[in-house]
C-alpha cells in the first residue's frame, strides 16, 4: 500500500510538474507573439490557455507531441504538412504540423484574428474594449461557436476551462 501511495505521489508531481511547464510554454508564447499586436487585437492569456489544455491535453496529444500543433488547428491542403487524425473515415483534412510551440500560437491567434468564422469574437472583444478597457475570457469564449463541431458544448467547455485556470491561479 506505501510502494502505490509514493508511486501515486510521484505520477502527481511529475504530471503537475509538465502541466507547469506546458502553462510557461504557452504563455510566453503568446505574451511575445502578442507584444507586437494592438492592445484591441489581443487575446486574453486564460482563453488562450484554456484552449491549448483542451485541444492538446496539456500538450499530451499526438498533434502536440507529433506536430507541435496546440489548438487543433487543421489544413485542407493536404500538399502542407499534416497529421492525419486516426480512425477517421474522412480523409479531406489534416492537422497542421508546426515547427514549434510558439508557431502554433502565433497560427491560432492569426486565425482567430482574421477568419471570418470568428467575427462574432472580434465583435464582443472590440465591445468588452470599448465598455470596459479590458476583455473577459469568459465573454469572448461565446464568439468560439464556430472552433469545434461540438458547438455550443465546447464553448461551454472552454469557459469551464478557464474557470479552473482562474481557481488553480495558473496565470500570474
Amino acid at each position: 500500500m506505501k510502494y502505490i501511495f509514493i508511486s501515486f505521489f510521484l505520477l502527481t508531481l511529475n504530471s503537475f510538474s509538465n502541466n507547469a511547464s506546458f502553462v510557461k510554454d504557452i504563455v510566453n508564447c503568446t505574451k511575445d507573439i502578442q507584444a507586437d499586436y494592438e492592445v484591441e487585437n489581443r487575446i486574453p492569456n486564460d482563453l488562450i490557455l484554456a484552449q491549448a489544455i483542451l485541444e492538446s491535453n496539456w500538450g499530451k496529444s499526438r498533434f502536440a507531441r507529433e506536430g507541435n500543433n496546440y489548438f487543433g488547428m487543421r489544413t485542407w491542403d493536404l500538399n502542407d504538412e499534416h497529421i492525419l487524425p486516426l480512425n477517421s473515415t474522412d480523409n479531406s483534412f489534416g492537422l497542421k504540423v508546426y515547427d514549434n510551440i510558439c508557431s502554433s500560437v502565433s497560427d491560432y491567434l492569426h486565425n482567430l484574428n482574421t477568419s471570418p468564422s470568428y467575427k462574432q469574437l472580434r465583435k464582443i472583444r472590440k465591445i468588452e474594449n470599448i465598455l470596459w478597457s479590458r476583455v473577459d475570457a469568459l465573454e469572448l469564449a461565446n464568439g468560439l461557436i464556430s472552433y469545434s463541431e461540438e458547438a455550443s458544448i465546447y464553448v461551454a467547455k472552454v469557459k469551464n476551462q478557464i474557470r479552473s485556470i482562474r481557481s488553480n491561479m495558473l496565470l500570474d
